[in-house]
């Protein structure tokens, strides 16, 4: 008996490390649109919920490594959701957090890596009723 209970506990202490360990993002009711060209290009994203952490990628017209000037507008209804450009090995270069209901926006830039895509985090906190648009342009 006193073996079986062991084994039970170590196994539920097993399983909570391994969720706590794992990096994972949700949404519900999401849709995403983007429009890019040889001066610059935006990206706009709506979710009806959000939770979790991801890095997303954008798919810029750069045949290469470039520059980009980015402009983010964040609205989200409920909970929180925070953006963060991504520069050169992985610097932020522009933190953008919203509390619903908040509406917020900031100007940074982002590095874009040899194949022309440029990267972003996005954290969500229960998040609901999320949009945002990140409009960039080349230097």
């Amino acid at each position: 008996m006193f073996k079986s209970k062991r084994l039970v506990g170590l196994l539920l202490l097993l399983v909570v490390l391994l969720v706590a360990g794992c990096e994972g993002y949700t949404e519900m009711n999401s849709s995403t649109s983007e429009h890019h060209d040889g001066s610059g290009g935006k990206v706009t994203m709506s979710a009806g919920k959000a939770n979790g952490a991801s890095t997303r990628t954008i798919e810029t017209a750069a045949s290469g490594e470039a520059t980009l000037d980015a402009t983010v507008v964040l609205n989200v209804g409920q909970g929180s959701y925070k953006i963060e450009l991504l520069g050169e090995n992985d610097e932020v270069t522009l933190v953008l957090e919203a509390q619903g209901p908040e509406a917020v926006s900031g100007i940074g830039w982002m590095v874009t890596d040899a194949f022309g895509d440029a990267s972003y985090r996005v954290t969500a906190v229960e998040a609901e009723d999320v949009e945002y648009r990140i409009e960039y342009g080349f230097r």
